[in-house]
């Protein structure tokens, strides 16, 4: 009886695997037509009610320093000028319910303006509702002095770890990945290699006034050679998906006389091992 219950377990868990990776795909596509439509809706109809309409009733974005709830931020908001991004990359979780996009914006200050007036990088973090629409989770953005890439062409990216069950894991994983992002900075004052190891091969970097670190090794050099030890990395709350995959965690910096937020997406490679696909820090 054991045995053929293996037997029919082998037999049907590809199939599973595969109809859970269509899902993945077709969720991943629904998540980039709604970014897409999103930075239309910017230009159709204004940033401002764009945010409001995007925007889940829990989202965070960050003001002076701090995070705060998104839909409060806006409405109250007297934003003049009209945002335009693109994204580049996006990636969704197993479990199809939590995924992010990366990407480029310009500041126009009127729609009819052509010529930017600023330019900067953001890290969206999207989370599927219970009507299956896509809402923003969490917003952050870092300015610079240029264009550093276009969004035509979307890379989309899947976890590279999957998880057998790919439900209630979220708690567990948030944990964890909370308790790790903790370590990682704090470990970071005095462990010989203390980056590396936590850092995912296709990394992303992102700083203001500066172009994107991507990839493990170049991140790795300009981490340790930037790296701040006067500086404390607080977390404050931990998103996970429901598989438990990917999980993002956002905080502040203190220190030095300084302030500043920070995001970071963690992916689990490996059983209980979760590595950094994305770090955005604003000081």
């Amino acid at each position: 009886m054991i045995i053929k219950n293996l037997t029919l377990f082998f037999i049907l868990f590809p199939i599973l695997l595969f109809a859970q990776d269509q899902k993945q795909k077709e969720s991943l596509q629904q998540l980039v037509e709604t970014e897409k439509t999103f930075a239309q809706a910017s230009i159709d109809k204004g940033t401002k009610t764009a945010l409001l309409d995007f925007l889940s009733k829990e989202s965070i974005v960050f003001d002076k320093s701090m995070p705060v709830n998104g839909l409060e931020y806006w409405q109250k908001n007297n934003f003049k000028g009209v945002i335009t991004w693109q994204p580049i990359i996006a990636e969704i979780a197993g479990s199809s319910d939590l995924g992010y996009t990366v990407g480029t914006y310009q500041f126009h200050i009127t729609k009819a303006e052509e010529k930017s007036s600023a330019f900067g990088s953001f890290v969206t973090l999207w989370k599927k509702q219970a009507d299956n629409s896509w809402k923003v989770a969490v917003d952050m953005e870092v300015s610079h002095d240029e264009v550093i890439a276009n969004g035509t062409n979307i890379k989309e990216n899947y976890p590279v770890f999957k998880p057998y069950e790919f439900k209630n894991q979220m708690v567990l994983a948030e944990r964890m990945v909370f308790m790790n992002d903790h370590f990682y900075w704090k470990n970071a004052k005095k462990s010989l290699n203390p980056f590396e190891p936590h850092l995912a091969k296709n990394c992303i970097i992102y700083r203001k006034n500066m172009k994107p670190i991507v990839g493990n090794e170049n991140a790795k050099v300009f981490l340790k050679k930037t790296y701040d030890k006067n500086l404390v990395y607080t977390g404050l709350k931990a998103i996970s998906s429901n598989a438990g995959d990917l999980v993002c965690v956002y905080g502040v910096i203190s220190g030095a006389g300084k302030s500043g937020t920070y995001l970071r997406i963690y992916k689990q490679e490996a059983k209980d091992a979760w590595k950094i696909v994305v770090e955005m820090v604003d000081l």
